[in-house]
């Protein structure tokens, strides 16, 4: 509980200042680039609709940083050490929002609490009722709520400003932002089903973890589905509702149904009829004066083998851009063809101004699970930085196909083809890893799966996943975090799969094993991990966090983010970080805030250099 608490104070303190700021210094608090609008509150998942995770409060500063405390502490009690939950322990993902002078978070168990910023004092909680006697695929995931304020119905009648939940169980629910009761006029009683109208739609499976975007009105959510058991799985569809009603306004489907419909041709076979999933579990951006909403798409079923998929797959692991009141597709740019990785986008995208060649162009700009930044015209989404087309290793697996070609930006994060260094912990470490590593195919990044067992490197996990990018909007420097973590991911062919599963394990790796039932093989995984030591198998860094100069595209300081359990402070593992699952944000006053979870830390670094200023 308690760096949940910490958190929580740091945000209630930090977002309640006002800012003026002045020219030159951007890190001054006089400077005149946010003069025009103070931010007050931290109304959305990013802070604002823009993703950057930017506060203009200017509380914080080279004089006052030494002083930061804790303020207060708050205790949701929903915790759980897996007794009663199928095995699954609780976890805390949130980033509590601050609207209505209240600062509102909900939980993994998904209820909504709104607490006093100033001292904590919980104003009201709403609990919807989620069946724990179930067991979801996204057991305990909420990453917040989202607001809206409904001008046209002034701020003083019942639900003038709003909370949006979605579920575990798949819905949408709309409460009071000042007393937490449900709004009534809201799809059926303050609630809208969002299984209604989801072809293949499995109870359990299909649920929304990420707050949705509310953006001139319409409620946009995507929703987290169950991935890499089969082929057919829950369709991704992304849907608007009214902000007021509830009433669906539109629905959008990342993969391509029909044969005529544009981009069919990048599905061969007809598979865009059976596939599911490209759906969107992350967090959507937004740009109200441009009436977009930005959709960062995931992987189709299943993730590791495609052969069921042949084809580039359009309009999965793409950015996407629709009109926030139609559902029109605007523009889609997609970062990789033919996912067999599970690299799906998982950041959410990060909206900013960048001078390029002397002009000020709207940005998205987006980093990956690969470690990859990609820079995008907000407009029309083509890119505002190099991107270059090189070839990939390509799969020798019965069936699969994988793209001959993907994209490689400028900004590279993350080694293409790392140094496979073992680290020298002890000598049965080494013997272990070795072991671990035998007969293990690694080409490089884009290494598709094998029958013998592939290194993806980064893993899964990324590179950068959900904690996604902040940025100083006046100095453009964005901050981001990446962790470097391989998994070994093995193709078992079917008639052996059970028998794989089921048989004897080893004991220094634990593995995952998925269905990816109407294709002929299961999936096998693990991460390059020695669980006889509980350490990595391979050298660091193993997570750093990064300071980018986005008007070049530049880094300007890497430095470790977080410390593995356990290790002593002489030892060189000591400086390599380890595992980041949430992201930085970014304070006026030119800070980068992080909190790590594996050592219980938050921290201030300087924007300017990466060095740590503070540390509670």
């Amino acid at each position: 509980m308690h760096k949940r608490a910490i958190f929580a104070a740091f945000i209630g303190w930090l977002f309640l200042t006002a800012s003026a700021i002045a020219a030159h210094d951007p890190f001054s608090p006089a400077h005149e680039a946010a003069k025009d609008k103070p931010q007050a509150e931290w109304a959305h998942y990013g802070g604002g609709l823009d993703g950057a995770r930017f506060s203009r409060g200017d509380a914080i500063t080279a004089d006052t940083i030494a002083g930061l405390s804790q303020a207060w502490r708050f205790q949701t009690g929903d915790a759980t050490d897996g007794e009663g939950y199928f095995g699954r322990r609780s976890s805390f993902k949130a980033t509590p929002i601050l609207f209505d002078g209240k600062l509102v978070v909900s939980t993994g168990f998904n209820r909504v609490f709104a607490l006093d910023p100033v001292t904590g004092e919980e104003l009201w909680r709403y609990d919807p009722g989620v069946d724990f006697s179930i067991e979801y695929s996204e057991m305990f995931t909420s990453r917040g709520v989202a607001a809206w304020s409904d001008e046209g119905h002034g701020h003083d009648g019942d639900c003038a400003q709003r909370i949006f939940l979605g579920t575990l169980d798949a819905r949408l629910i709309a409460l009071d932002a000042r007393s937490g009761a449900k709004c009534a006029g809201f799809g059926r009683d303050g609630e809208v089903d969002l299984s209604k109208g989801v072809k293949n739609y499995r109870r359990s499976q299909y649920s929304l973890t990420s707050p949705p975007t509310v953006v001139n009105g319409v409620v946009v959510v995507g929703s987290s589905v169950g991935d890499n058991g089969a082929v057919k799985l829950d369709h991704g569809i992304v849907r608007g509702y009214d902000a007021r009603t509830g009433a669906l306004k539109w629905s959008w489907d990342p993969i391509p149904r029909t044969k005529n419909a544009a981009l069919a041709q990048s599905w061969k076979g007809g598979s865009a009829k059976k596939t599911g999933a490209a759906n969107v579990w992350s967090v959507m951006a937004a740009d109200p004066e441009r009436n977009l909403v930005f959709l960062p798409t995931t992987s189709p079923s299943p993730d590791f083998y495609g052969g069921e998929r042949l084809g580039d797959n359009r309009n999965a692991n793409s950015v996407v851009a629709l009109n926030a009141t139609t559902g029109r597709l605007v523009w889609a740019y997609q970062i990789v063809r033919h996912d067999l990785w599970d690299y799906d986008l998982a950041s959410q995208p990060l909206l900013m101004d960048i001078p390029i060649d002397g002009e000020r162009r709207a940005a998205l700009v987006l980093a990956t699970k690969m470690g990859f930044v990609f820079v995008l015209d907000r407009e029309t989404g083509a890119p505002l930085f190099p991107v270059s087309e090189q070839a990939v290793p390509q799969s020798d697996v019965p069936g699969e196909e994988a793209a001959a070609r993907q994209k490689f930006p400028s900004i590279q994060l993350h080694p293409t083809k790392a140094a496979l260094d073992i680290w020298p912990y002890s000598p049965g470490h080494v013997a272990t890893c070795r072991k671990l590593l035998d007969g293990v195919r690694y080409d490089g990044i884009f290494t598709p799966p094998s029958l013998e067992g592939t290194l993806v490197y980064p893993g899964n996990p990324g590179g950068v996943n959900w904690g996604s990018m902040a940025a100083h909007l006046d100095a453009q420097i964005a901050v981001v975090a990446v962790n470097r973590l391989p998994t070994v991911v093995r193709l078992i062919a079917r008639k052996d799969f059970r028998a794989a599963k089921t048989g004897p394990q080893p004991a220094s790796a634990s593995v995952q094993y998925t269905e990816q039932s109407g294709t002929p093989y299961g999936m096998a995984r693990y991460e390059l991990i020695n669980e006889e030591t509980g350490r990595h198998c391979l050298k660091g860094p193993w997570s750093t966090l990064v300071g980018l100069d986005m008007k070049t595209g530049d880094v300007i300081w890497e430095v470790a983010a977080g410390n593995a359990p356990g290790i002593k402070p002489q030892s060189e593992a000591a400086d390599w970080g380890f595992y980041a699952r949430g992201g930085p944000m970014i304070t006026s006053g030119g800070y980068a805030f992080l909190a790590t979870p594996y050592d219980l830390t938050l921290r201030a670094y300087e924007l300017k250099t990466g060095a740590v200023a503070w540390s509670a």
